[in-house]
């Protein structure tokens, strides 16, 4: 990256007032949050479904002791954007 857009996007940030500052993270933050929301309803609809929370359906799948459904591999899927999108959120 470009060190003094860096620099010069660093100097903005620290000239904005706290509450500027919170915006920008909020704005910043609200696709990933919205995200995690969204995938966060499509795995409770797979756990009310199949009775069991998807950290557990997470393990017992990778551990191959369920079977080739396409949506144990979808929930997996699902699963996995949700651990990685929780990451960059916080």
């Amino acid at each position: 990256m470009n060190q003094k857009l860096v620099e010069s996007l660093a100097q903005i940030i620290l000239s904005l007032s706290a509450e500027e500052r919170q915006l920008l993270e909020e704005s910043i933050q609200s696709p990933i949050a919205k995200e995690v929301k969204e995938i966060g309803e499509r795995l409770k609809r797979f756990e009310e479904t199949y009775q069991m929370s998807s950290e557990r359906f997470y393990q017992k799948f990778q551990a191959g002791e369920l079977g080739d459904s396409i949506d144990f591999f979808e929930w997996n899927t699902y699963y996995e954007m949700y651990r990685s999108a929780q990451l960059q959120a916080s």
